[in-house]
């Protein structure tokens, strides 16, 4: 028994290194509730009653690293890969019933020899959404296009069965809008318990524990350039009282720079500036013949200048990334709804060792996405330092 116990659970000792990384595949089936976070949802819909249960199940294709990697040992031989989703609201006509392609990635925070507990989260694409009018009908629809960014996160453990098969079980929050490219964009959130099972094609991997070298503790200058867009709505009631609405389309484009200092193999902080032409900022509209256009504007009072410390969770060349920010200046003007502070969460991954690509949310209120950016950028880094010794 011993020595089938040992051949079952093998991982803690090192033998000859396959040439390719293990892989899996699996599925995963929920049953949880829209979380009621916006009048639709709660009751304020067609059918005049709160929004609850759906259900959701994925197919999942696993990449099992092994610790080949110095990065991968740190971060407890952790397990990434692709999916795809699909979505089930339960009594609805509305909204639709989203599907999904993503990238995730698990990350263990605690091994045992049978199981472990760990954090997954995942970033892709969902559609399949029922498309809406930013005015329609009196409600304010969640999601007014057919596709939205799809973002998922949550905790779980994980049990060895074993060579070949893992079972999960967990809790997740997945979490689907379009970050104002098209309104309504009120988003949807959902959480539920998850229950996963999965095969491993070979067996498991054994890991890799060996020595890794001390970090390199690094400077790093960044410059990127983020174009965004963003759409606004706009309500007009007529001498009669009835209301129309209509959208418009507004351009961004974000510069920054910023200086990182990396401190250890899994961490960076540093800081920055941004300085944003965002046309979107107190947009207003005119009528001219009885048709709403864009009210004209001078291209000054849309720049808009933030300052912000950074923190990067690094992950080999994937970094994710946590900017709060604070505009030092913006044009005070009338319909000014901005607040002072702003918030960016994003990834980023390096490319050849200088180029830098990457996607963010920027928000305000630690609650409402403002709009995506997409960045693109360049990075020089250093070890050297004025400080003797460093």
């Amino acid at each position: 028994m011993p020595g089938t116990y040992n051949s079952l659970f093998a991982g803690d000792s090192t033998s000859v290194t396959p040439k390719h990384y293990r892989k899996g595949a699996g599925l995963y089936y929920q049953i949880g509730s829209i979380i009621r976070t916006h009048p639709y949802v709660k009751g304020d819909n067609p059918y005049q009653k709160p929004y609850g249960l759906y259900q959701a199940v994925s197919a999942k294709y696993y990449i099992h690293t092994d610790g080949r990697k110095a990065w991968q040992q740190l971060y407890g031989y952790p397990t990434w890969g692709f999916g795809v989703y699909k979505g089930f609201i339960a009594h609805d006509d509305y909204l639709g019933n989203p599907a999904a392609v993503y990238a995730f990635i698990n990350l263990p925070l605690k091994r045992w020899k049978t199981w472990d507990i760990g954090f997954e989260t995942g970033f892709g694409v969902s559609f399949n959404w029922k498309t809406h009018d930013f005015a329609e009908d009196h409600y304010q629809y969640p999601i007014g296009s057919y596709s939205t960014v799809f973002f998922d996160m949550g905790f779980h453990a994980t049990f060895i069965l074993s060579k070949h098969f893992n079972l999960t079980a967990g809790v997740s929050y997945t979490h689907f809008s379009n970050g104002a490219v098209k309104l309504p964009n009120l988003g949807i959130n959902m959480a539920a318990p998850r229950l996963e099972l999965e095969y491993i094609f070979g067996g498991r991997s054994e890991f890799i524990n060996k020595e890794i070298a001390s970090c390199k503790k690094e400077w790093e200058w960044l410059v990127l350039a983020a174009p965004s867009m963003k759409q606004l709505g706009f309500v007009y009631v007529d001498q009669r009282g009835d209301t129309t609405g209509t959208t418009f389309n507004y351009s961004i484009i974000s510069l920054s720079t910023a200086i990182n200092r990396q401190i250890s193999h899994k961490v960076k902080f540093g800081g920055g500036i941004d300085v944003s032409y965002n046309e979107a900022y107190t947009a207003d509209t005119v009528m001219v013949d009885g048709v709403p256009q864009k009210a004209p504007f001078r291209t000054g009072d849309k720049i808009l200048i933030g300052i912000f410390p950074s923190f990067e969770l690094v992950l080999n060349k994937l970094s994710f990334i946590a900017q709060p920010g604070y505009y030092i200046y913006k044009k005070e003007a009338e319909g000014d709804d901005v607040p002072v502070t702003y918030q960016r969460v994003g990834i980023k991954y390096v490319l050849w060792d200088r180029m830098i690509l990457g996607v963010n949310i920027r928000a305000f209120n630690f609650s409402k996405a403002d709009f995506i950016e997409w960045n693109i950028g360049y990075r020089i880094h250093w070890q050297k330092s004025y400080r003797r010794g460093d």
